[in-house]
């Protein structure tokens, strides 16, 4: 049966390709991150550049950062310039994005017709960090959509989920966070059929760079992101995970050593930093783990609220999380939206609402970069996290109906 589109939807449709066009030419004039992938494949398939170190992309801090398998998968969009690379790259997150949605939908883990009071606050709350990240052109959302996918497959088809995990983990290592926690839901097929498919993506480049070479520039990249990402230092900006905090508020961040010097101090307390990393391993672990248990728990259901709060921890307890990778966000944002009847939620909801929304309707930039050492974004996914585990805790108590 072919569908009937009604006027609204035909209206709603024609606004989202107007905005979605404006949207991409403002980003084919001021491409950010992509111009780094955009110069660095370039750079790498004519000769004039090496994948990995200071002087890769576009250089210290906006250097290359990605396996090289990523490199293949970007072929294409070096070959267009970079104005078009830019704006089809847009347009292809705003597709997925309608895609993602329309999915969770069809598996009921959000409300198939909503209002727009039971959406609103979710909606507001994603919002500036859907911008941020559509705004950078950085890949975090297709990421994000690939590993949002596999867990919508994991139960109907485990294959095709395994296959869109290991997509991802091939190209940001973050979604590994999400192996251990289908392995404990008993989802064993996507999980041993993933690690080979990761295998399988990491040998690829393998044709183009030789075996040794591809070897080389796996080590390469190992370090690299191994010392950037455990090192005691603090990286070129205000980091709003769990560990961020901790350093600001616990060490005395040298911000002289960074690009942008201009950070205030907020420490109260002068640890050392080799401590306070510590302490975030501690608490990081601890946590995940404590995930992992109550995910074992509700092995038997859909997941959607685990999934939820997966995303959250994720955002909470990785070493750096920057604001565009708050769009991660999205799942537990739209999960939220179907609890809001219930008064402790709806509290947690709104108030992370009005933190996540305060930071970019604040003017002038010693204004902004104030709020982003106190850690509002920080603040804004823990409100939302509590948000979503008192939604898991009623589950269990049988008080809330759980998707």
């Amino acid at each position: 049966m072919v569908r009937r589109f009604s006027p609204k939807d035909l209206f709603l449709g024609l606004i989202v390709v107007i905005v979605t066009l404006g949207f991409a030419y403002h980003v084919a004039g001021h491409p950010m991150d992509f111009r780094v992938y955009h110069y660095g494949a370039r750079g790498v398939f004519d000769g004039t550049r090496p994948v990995y170190g200071p002087t890769s992309g576009l250089g210290w801090p906006m250097h290359y950062r990605y396996p090289p398998f990523f490199l293949l998968l970007f072929a294409p969009f070096a070959m267009l310039p970079l104005s078009w690379g830019a704006a089809i790259w847009l347009i292809l997150k705003v597709a997925v994005l309608i895609w993602l949605v329309r999915a969770m939908q069809r598996a009921g883990a959000v409300l198939e017709q909503p209002t727009a009071s039971a959406v609103l606050p979710g909606l507001l709350f994603i919002a500036p960090y859907l911008v941020e990240e559509f705004r950078y052109g950085n890949a975090q959302f297709f990421i994000f959509a690939l590993t949002a996918a596999a867990l919508l497959l994991a139960r109907r088809r485990p294959l095709m989920a395994a296959g869109s995990l290991a997509l991802a983990i091939s190209i940001k290592v973050w979604p590994l966070f999400f192996v251990p926690y289908l392995a404990v839901r008993r989802d064993w097929k996507v999980v041993s059929c993933t690690m080979v498919f990761v295998v399988a993506f990491a040998l690829l480049p393998s044709f183009y760079f030789g075996v040794g070479g591809n070897v080389r520039l796996l080590n390469q990249w190992f370090v690299q992101e191994f010392h950037t990402q455990l090192n005691e230092t603090e990286i070129w900006f205000p980091n709003q995970s769990l560990r961020g905090f901790l350093m600001r508020y616990l060490t005395v961040v040298d911000y002289s050593a960074l690009p942008d010097s201009n950070y205030p101090q907020v420490h109260i307390a002068t640890f050392q930093p080799a401590s306070v990393r510590l302490l975030w391993m501690i608490l990081a672990g601890t946590t995940y783990l404590t995930f992992l248990f109550f995910a074992e728990r509700g092995k038997k259901g859909t997941g959607w609220v685990d999934h939820a709060l997966g995303f959250c921890l994720l955002a909470l307890l990785e070493p750096f999380t920057q604001k565009y990778a708050l769009v991660v966000l999205l799942w537990p944002a739209l999960i939220a939206n179907v609890y809001l009847k219930d008064a402790r939620i709806r509290i947690l909801i709104y108030s992370a609402t009005i933190l996540a929304l305060i930071q970019p309707l604040v003017p002038g930039a010693g204004a902004q970069r104030l709020l982003q050492v106190l850690g509002l974004d920080f603040a804004a996914v823990s409100l939302l996290a509590a948000a979503i585990f008192i939604a898991r805790m009623a589950m269990c108590n049988n008080s809330l109906t759980i998707r």
